[in-house]
């Protein structure tokens, strides 16, 4: 163990240099910032003591009890402006910081301690906001606690045991894609907007994916034709290359002003605001809200293109791909619209073998007995069903077939005989 104080050569200044352990760890030299050899002895005895506390897990460590001392809202800027340096979403941001400063205030959170997942609870119980909203409350509070943990800010994650609210079913907004019709009907009164709406339907690239979108990010030749959406654009930060159809190729060639430069936006002040898109469902009569309580946005024309993959015969995995989704379960469930799927097409593909099915007659007493052949021999009461495995039935398998064979034997034997001759009913 090292432990003692003492001055650099020339200085006034008492420093303290101390190592708990003889394992070899650097040992920690700070300036006691005084020039009293009395107080820096206090001094030392006195961070001495601390240190001891903090092995022994007494006290927390320095930085979590600095941390502890500093209003938490501080703590939040801190973690937004790490955000920032790490080039994440502006969008998604500002929506982590609004979430964390709402939760701070209405639970009460004023300094690092205060965080506890009893105070969250209280809160998110007195709440009306839809169950996937209440969960981006919590995936954002998870997130910080996470980093306050990795800075040495904090101890322990004081939200690690709570769970997210069940949100299937509980969906407030439902959204469900474009039929064929109300697609054509949007783009005839587009104008301006017809191709931001056309590259959306044929491509599923989002709102702000598309308002990031370069000349220099399309190859429209007559081969490979794609668009990039750059990992500095994507949603998820990974680049993807996707292909484009003739059709919206042949539109953006069509689209391209002839002064154009590489780096030029393409749909520079075209993306509509909401306002804009729901004046053109008017102007295209098409119901923002339908029957089943479903909602139709500009972010439908996504689940339009994921529901046509589907509709045209694409495999999962190469609509997951085209989707660009980590999770299958996205691709089909969420972003496929059931309702526009052909069911009966896909039923009437199936290749089966019909079997051969006796046609039924009625007998005296209006049961149905099923004709065996032209010359309609007498069904008898004694018939049981065939064991054709040629094995003796025992157990319950041979209780429950003894039954069955009673229990026909017993109807057979109160029908009255059928003509051998035509298959009319007697008269009588």
């Amino acid at each position: 163990m090292i432990n003692f104080i003492y001055k650099h050569k020339g200085e006034r200044i008492w420093r303290w240099k101390c190592r708990l352990d003889s394992n070899g760890a650097k040992a920690l030299d700070v300036s006691l910032g005084t020039t009293d050899k009395q107080v820096a002895e206090k001094k030392r005895a006195e961070l001495l003591r601390e240190m001891e506390h903090e092995k022994a897990g007494l006290i927390p460590a320095k930085a979590v009890r600095d941390s502890a001392r500093r209003e938490l809202t501080k703590h939040i800027q801190d973690f937004v402006g790490d955000l920032r340096s790490q080039r994440r979403n502006h969008r998604y941001i500002g929506s982590v910081e609004y979430h964390l400063m709402e939760l701070a205030e209405k639970c009460g959170w004023i300094f690092p301690q205060d965080v506890s997942a009893d105070s969250f609870i209280i809160w998110r119980n007195s709440q009306s906001k839809a169950a996937k909203t209440l969960n981006e409350y919590l995936t954002s509070a998870k997130g910080f606690c996470t980093w306050l943990m990795a800075q040495g800010r904090f101890p322990v994650n004081p939200l690690a045991t709570v769970k997210k609210v069940e949100a299937r079913g509980h969906e407030v907004r439902v959204r469900r894609a474009f039929a064929e019709t109300e697609l054509a009907s949007l783009l005839s009164v587009a104008r301006l907007q017809q191709i931001v709406y056309l590259t959306a339907a044929l491509t599923g690239i989002r709102h702000g994916e598309l308002k990031e979108l370069r000349w220099h990010d399309f190859n429209l030749g007559s081969e490979k034709r794609s668009v990039t959406v750059r990992a500095s654009v994507s949603k998820n930060h990974k680049q993807a290359c996707l292909p484009l159809h003739p059709a919206l190729a042949a539109a953006l060639r069509k689209f391209r002003p002839a002064n154009a430069d590489a780096g030029d936006l393409v749909f520079k002040g075209l993306v509509p605001r909401s306002k804009v898109f729901n004046a053109h469902l008017k102007a295209a009569k098409i119901s923002k809200m339908d029957t089943q309580g479903r909602v139709i946005d500009f972010h439908s024309l996504r689940h339009t293109f994921c529901t046509n993959l589907h509709r045209a015969g694409v495999s999962q995995r190469e609509a997951m791909e085209l989707m660009r989704h980590s999770d299958p379960r996205l691709t089909a469930n969420t972003y496929t619209d059931t309702s526009l799927l052909s069911l009966q097409t896909a039923v009437e593909k199936l290749t089966v073998q019909p079997p051969q099915i006796a046609p039924q007659v009625l007998g005296a007493t209006g049961q149905s007995v099923a004709q065996r052949g032209a010359d309609c021999p007498q069904v008898k009461a004694d018939e049981t069903i065939v064991n054709k495995g040629e094995k003796s039935l025992s157990g319950a398998a041979g209780r429950i077939l003894s039954k069955v064979g009673e229990w026909c034997a017993l109807q057979v034997s109160n029908l009255r005989p059928l003509p051998c001759e035509g298959n009319a009913l007697p008269l009588s």
